[in-house]
């Protein structure tokens, strides 16, 4: 009864809000999407390390890095959190630490830092770096939020408006990366400087619009589990949970895409004659993409369930290498504007990672266990952080072809064992579109 009267309470505190709070959230979200477009992982940041240094291995380690500080903290942090009735204010300390970095690279660059590229690149790492643990406080706190201030019912509404915004206003991002990255662009560094300007600006304003959300507060337990006890839930999950250990399996293989996501967009300029300006094409279409997929995988998870989204994906995911071997082997078999299809099996991909691993993984984690099984699956699948590096380093010694061929047989295996995950009947209440997904 008193649980009821708990629930009944926080509804009533937080409806005078929900409309303040759907803006707020529409803001948020869609700025920090536009933020990603700017700075992107595998179009131009690869891009712009591969001006400074031509390394192969330094393009691989910015998806290392990425994964690496954007994953492995969440387990710490889930642990650290689970007593606070409010935990808005968390995620607006980590934003101000970390969302200024790439106005500070672009400070840098205008400063012409970029004539020493060792020190361009070290500091881009350091900063890039910083934003990414930063965000790790994101994951766990946005949806503990969003789950308090937007009602069930509202969230869709809300989550489709970022998310139909984002996408329209991304492809005049990407004609104005087109056109700054191209011949007619100002050129190196100005045009990056630009970019990273943008970049650091979304990420300010979507912080911004966070900051007028109204939290409401939550009854939570006083005490924080020991560390003893928090690592026997966590060993109790590892070895009691069949469903758990076979996503994260998936998650693991699947996490092979690692190793050429860094160099489609690189293949396309240096094998296949893409102009540079390309890349703002492909970070468009990558985009658009996502969002498309965020859509059609709502459906999907409505009616078949998540563990069908992870099914779709990796076996999208595995088109994306094997087109891009096609075009090695055989070019003139395939029209040549096709080859944009890697993004859209990135994007897909990716959005997946947020709308069907993570809802899955919701769906398996029994009540009050839910920021425990976040936490503890998305540290554990930062083990993939390895493959973009060990990429750069096999492009080195063996060829493009090899590649995409090893990526695409490893694909292949992730997509046969996706077949042995279990099938749960999506929770209702949360929503499968989520945010944009942070590759």
């Amino acid at each position: 009864m008193s649980g009821s009267g708990n629930q009944a309470g926080r509804g009533r505190s937080a409806d005078p809000f929900v409309r303040r709070n759907a803006l707020a959230f529409i803001g948020e979200s869609m700025w920090f999407g536009l933020g990603l477009v700017f700075a992107s992982t595998t179009t131009i940041l690869p891009a712009f390390v591969s001006h400074l240094t031509g390394s192969t291995i330094l393009v691989g380690l910015i998806i290392s890095l990425t994964e690496g500080a954007w994953r492995a903290p969440q387990l710490l942090f889930a642990s650290r959190l689970t007593n606070k009735p409010r935990k808005k204010t968390y995620l607006t300390r980590a934003g101000l630490i970390g969302r200024p970095a790439y106005l500070v690279l672009a400070a840098a660059l205008a400063a012409g830092i970029a004539q020493h590229p060792a020190l361009a690149v070290a500091l881009f790492f350091l900063l890039h770096t910083t934003m990414y643990v930063a965000m790790s406080v994101d994951t766990i706190v946005w949806w503990d939020v969003l789950a308090k201030a937007i009602p069930a019912r509202r969230r869709g509404r809300v989550l489709g408006a970022s998310t139909a915004l984002r996408g329209a206003v991304s492809i005049g991002v990407g004609l104005l990366l087109a056109h700054l990255l191209g011949d007619s662009g100002p050129g190196f560094p100005t045009a990056y400087t630009i970019c990273f300007a943008a970049a650091g600006g979304c990420f300010m304003l979507s912080l911004a619009s966070w900051t007028f959300v109204v939290e409401p507060a939550e009854s939570v337990e006083p005490q924080r589990p020991t560390w003893r006890e928090y690592a026997r839930q966590i060993q109790s999950i590892l070895h009691e949970s069949s469903p758990f250990r076979r996503l994260l399996t998936v998650r693991l293989l699947s996490g092979f895409n690692g190793l050429a996501l860094g160099f489609f967009g690189l293949f396309g300029i240096d094998q296949l004659g893409f102009a540079p300006a390309t890349l703002g094409i492909f970070a468009m279409v990558q985009t658009v993409s996502g969002i498309l997929a965020g859509l059609w995988f709502a459906r999907v998870s409505e009616r078949t369930g998540n563990h069908r989204i992870v099914q779709i994906a990796t076996l999208i995911s595995l088109t994306g290498p094997l087109l891009a071997v096609v075009f090695l082997i055989a070019p003139e078999l395939l029209w040549k504007p096709l080859y944009g299809w890697t993004f859209v099996s990135i994007g897909t991909f990716q959005t997946a990672q947020f709308v069907g691993f993570a809802s899955l993984n919701v769906d398996l984690a029994p009540p009050g266990q839910r920021s425990t099984y976040v936490g503890l699956f998305n540290t554990l699948s930062s083990l993939v952080i390895v493959w973009p590096a060990i990429g750069g380093w096999l492009i080195e010694r063996t060829s493009y072809g090899f590649l995409f061929g090893l990526t695409t047989g490893c694909l292949v295996i992730a997509h046969i064992a996706s077949w042995f995950l279990p099938s749960v009947v999506a929770i209702p209440e949360i929503d499968k579109r989520g945010k944009p997904p942070l590759l």
